[in-house]
């Protein structure tokens, strides 16, 4: 027999940067919008890690959004680093209110890189994976879509 638990939405919000081959701000803003939005996202899980090092898969629902804010030169001739923000609706299984009071004790995030101690998140999308720098990010608990608080701010 197959119970069926409560689900539980978390928002994640993660601030990134993207590196685009551009002629001009502009056109890196307009081709991170065409690279990189929430029509060729391919997300299906995404796994987080504490500070214990344990790991948890989440499945995404849905991409709720991506937002382009910032656009800056970089140390290359035609590359731009673009800012934005993506936010994930989430979400896990709770078989009960004890399990996931233990699962959000700690603070999840993305795992940090092997090589560097910066986050580097692999985005798969319908054309080519968007190898991308986090800036931040944060989680927002939501039960039954009427209560929510905050869980997670890092960077």
């Amino acid at each position: 027999m197959i119970k069926r638990g409560n689900f539980e939405h978390v928002t994640f919000k993660v601030t990134f940067s993207y590196l685009v081959n551009a002629k001009s701000k502009s056109h890196a803003l307009m081709m991170a919008d065409f690279n990189f939005n929430e029509d060729n996202i391919i997300l299906d899980r995404v796994q987080l890690v504490n500070e214990n090092g344990i790991t948890r898969l989440l499945k995404v629902d849905r991409v709720e959004s991506v937002q382009w804010t910032t656009v800056d030169s970089s140390d290359y001739s035609n590359q731009f680093k673009v800012v934005g923000q993506i936010h994930l609706a989430l979400s896990i299984d709770s078989i009960t209110e004890h399990q996931t009071e233990n699962f959000w004790k700690s603070t999840y995030r993305l795992p940090h890189s092997v090589l560097l101690d910066k986050t580097v998140w692999v985005i798969p999308t319908k054309d080519e994976p968007a190898f991308t720098q986090v800036i931040s990010q944060s989680m927002e608990l939501s039960i039954d879509s009427r209560d929510s608080k905050d869980l997670t701010r890092a960077g």
